[in-house]
């Protein structure tokens, strides 16, 4: 089987991804509030066209299942799904600001710190086994993040805010199977929208009339939120999740490229070392999928 194309479509949503910096520094003079409003709004608008034109059959689907769990299950899935709502809301509004008001270099490290967090996570609240290797590498993850903190403890706690969301969001997926994920990352949407219509004269105040920063935004929720979506989801019919976890390192590595050749952002040497370490933190980390892939 050609799995070529699947690949395509995990490596395409990464790059992507990773150029969203990019888009968000062209519009610095808008709080991260609003940007982010607007990202949930353009993002449901277009997740409801798709889901009400085009997946009616997997919405139907989804209900009939709600329907036939059991009252605590139900209430268990609806919690999590929400969960999740909140979890992503908080997740994009401190990346926004960080990119924003911070440096790109913070982004981007959180992103390399969250499947070692997700771990950490996934053996304490869901008991997963880790083996030794991975152990080593949690050890040499929290050393990097010591080095990190020890240079400047603001961008470290901005870092671990981020993964931590984050990976909290991943876990809580993990325990919500059985839906079509784009059906719940619709409701979670929704819900993201409602819980940020109780803070909109915060977020936003008065709207005004700025068609650039509307066209931005909407470019933001097309093709930096909903299509690497689809992408992402389309490569998961036949990679598995962990071959995508390697690949999803590739969207802080165009952050970092981004932020040290666009941005020309600086790094001291007490950072070097750290991102050294994380970096041999991570091979260790994904070495046995590296070489089950290989093989």
């Amino acid at each position: 089987m050609d799995v070529r194309k699947y690949y395509t479509s995990a490596v395409t949503a990464f790059v992507v991804w990773g150029f969203l910096p990019l888009v968000l520094r062209s519009i610095t003079d808008h709080p991260a509030g609003e940007i982010l409003y607007f990202r949930i709004l353009f993002s449901l608008l277009l997740l409801m066209v798709i889901l009400f034109g085009f997946m009616r059959k997997q919405m139907k689907e989804s209900l009939a299942r709600l329907k036939s769990m059991s009252p605590s299950s139900a209430r268990n899935l609806v919690i999590l799904t929400l969960s999740g709502g909140a979890l992503l809301t908080i997740n994009w509004l401190v990346f926004i600001h960080v990119v924003n008001v911070v440096n790109i270099k913070t982004a981007s490290f959180s992103y390399l710190i969250c499947p070692v967090i997700t771990a950490v996570l996934g053996y304490v609240l869901l008991k997963e086994k880790m083996d030794f290797i991975q152990w080593l590498s949690i050890a040499l993850c929290a050393i990097s993040c010591v080095l990190m903190g020890i240079n400047n403890i603001s961008e470290l706690g901005y870092s671990l805010l981020i993964a931590f969301t984050y990976a909290l969001y991943l876990i809580s997926q993990r325990k919500n199977q059985g839906f079509n994920r784009m059906v719940v990352l619709g409701v979670q949407v929704l819900f993201s929208f409602l819980i940020l219509n109780l803070f909109f004269v915060q977020l936003v105040g008065q709207i005004e009339m700025n068609t650039r920063f509307y066209l931005i935004a909407l470019l933001i929720a097309a093709v930096f939120t909903v299509l690497p979506l689809f992408l992402n989801l389309y490569a998961l019919n036949k990679i598995n999740a962990a071959t995508i976890g390697i690949l999803m390192y590739i969207n802080p590595l165009v952050n970092f490229t981004m932020a040290f050749l666009v941005f020309k952002e600086s790094a001291s040497a007490i950072q070097m070392t750290g991102y050294g370490i994380i970096c041999i933190a991570l091979v260790l980390f994904n070495y046995p999928i590296l070489k089950k892939t290989a093989s």
